[in-house]
């Protein structure tokens, strides 16, 4: 069945990643001017792509509790949008902070913090190689190569939709392992 703009909520409902697409085509636009606006002052595009591509999934996720006809379903997308962007930027002002003293502190990391950084990634690469093959070249292509979603689309013949799609899931993946649940 054709996703319209008919049917899309009732397909978003049911999980249907046509739908999602559909949406992610029709409403990016408007989702991208609201996070924009929000993180411009971040001048970080990755961090925009990232928050862009939490409110179309948390959309995905949460279409069960929408109640409404299409124009309501935009407003509701905007206001998911709104909210990640704040979200993101409470988290960015509390790290901040942080980054601020590295950068202009000039010591030497000490042994206990190279250790905890080399063992977080190796529980990072350790839970990753649970992923599959795909997932996990996204992974890294996204996270270590710091490459934006359009170029790892392009490189993996994939939509960016769909590029958004596995990356959500990963995370979603990453999160249930780490808290012990099984992969499914």
């Amino acid at each position: 069945m054709k996703i319209t703009s008919d049917n899309f909520i009732k397909h978003l409902k049911k999980k249907r990643e046509e739908a999602l697409q559909y949406v992610i085509g029709e409403y990016i636009g408007i989702v991208k001017a609201i996070i924009y606006n929000t993180l411009k002052s971040y001048n970080d595009p990755q961090i925009i792509e990232e928050c862009i591509s939490d409110t179309f999934l948390g959309a995905y996720e949460n279409a069960r509790q929408f109640e409404g006809n299409q124009e309501d379903f935009r407003k509701w997308l905007c206001t998911i949008a709104k909210f990640q962007a704040i979200n993101k930027q409470r988290k960015l002002a509390k790290s901040a902070l942080f980054y601020e003293i590295n950068e202009n502190s000039d010591t030497v990391k000490s042994a206990e913090e190279e250790y905890l950084l080399k063992a977080s990634t190796e529980e990072l690469l350790n839970m990753m190689s649970q992923l599959e093959q795909l997932d996990r070249d996204i992974f890294t292509m996204k996270y270590f190569l710091n490459m934006k979603n359009e170029e790892i689309a392009k490189h993996c013949g994939l939509t960016k939709a769909a590029i958004d799609n596995r990356l959500y899931r990963g995370k979603k993946r990453l999160q249930q392992i780490h808290l012990g649940g099984s992969v499914t």
